[in-house]
């Protein structure tokens, strides 16, 4: 079965199952489990770290239960706390992978321009007033387009095969009050987006220049790159499948 999921990150430690905390994995193999009287393992198509919101998580998992896709929906959705929702459920098709199966996602970052956060935004933004230079920004943005290899911009512990990466999209959006970074690539590396961000945002603070950005890829040293920015402001927003 394949399930897109949204969820408020606020209360959970990430996605992936932890021993003894909350997390979003374990609450929806739980409610699965309880709706189909089984145990349920399901994988999603990215672990979002703590704190990280879902507009359009996918996950998929597999059953020998008869049920309905209509009753799976309604039942899961009742027996899951409300910070989470699955909002579609269908057959997957044969050999299909929530995780290995996906093409592409898109991830946006929200930054809250104004002094005064809203208390209805707070949990979804990072609040940041100070000035900032936005044609910097924009200028640095464009250079993650493209195949690069992010070892400087994600965790040095993360153990993946390969870091290289091939950005389609990255862009600054301003939507009012709000600064949306909005990134889609092939794939994303642990904490990738939130630092893409933290030095876009050094950028914008005259920390670090633009031009710098491509040295920066060339290093492959975490530590030339900005601070991760907060969890909060970042949602995954979809994942694409062919």
């Amino acid at each position: 079965m394949k399930l897109t999921l949204a969820y408020d990150g606020t209360p959970y430690h990430g996605w992936q199952v932890q021993p003894g905390l909350p997390t979003v994995q374990g609450e929806l193999d739980g409610a699965l489990g309880r709706l189909l009287d089984q145990r349920v393992r399901t994988r999603g198509a990215g672990r979002t770290d703590a704190g990280v919101h879902a507009h359009g998580q996918v996950a998929h998992f597999e059953t020998g239960r008869s049920m309905g896709v209509d009753a799976m929906h309604r039942g899961v959705n009742a027996l899951l706390p409300s910070q989470i929702r699955v909002v579609a459920v269908q057959e997957a098709a044969a050999g299909f992978d929530a995780r290995a199966s996906a093409r592409a996602k898109t991830y946006e970052y929200h930054i809250w321009r104004d002094p005064v956060v809203s208390p209805f935004r707070r949990h979804y933004v990072y609040a940041l007033s100070r000035p900032l230079d936005g044609e910097a920004m924009d200028r640095a943005a464009e250079r993650f387009v493209g195949v690069h290899d992010f070892t400087a911009f994600s965790a040095a512990a993360a153990q993946v095969i390969s870091r290289v990466r091939e950005v389609y999209d990255a862009r600054w959006e301003r939507r009012g009050s709000e600064w949306v970074f909005r990134i889609r690539a092939n794939g994303f590396l642990q904490y990738m987006a939130r630092t893409i961000v933290g030095t876009l945002i050094e950028v914008g603070e005259g920390r670090i220049d633009a031009a710098r950005i491509d040295r920066i890829f060339d290093s492959r040293d975490r530590r030339r790159a900005g601070r991760s920015a907060p969890a909060k402001g970042l949602h995954l927003m979809s994942v694409e499948y062919d």
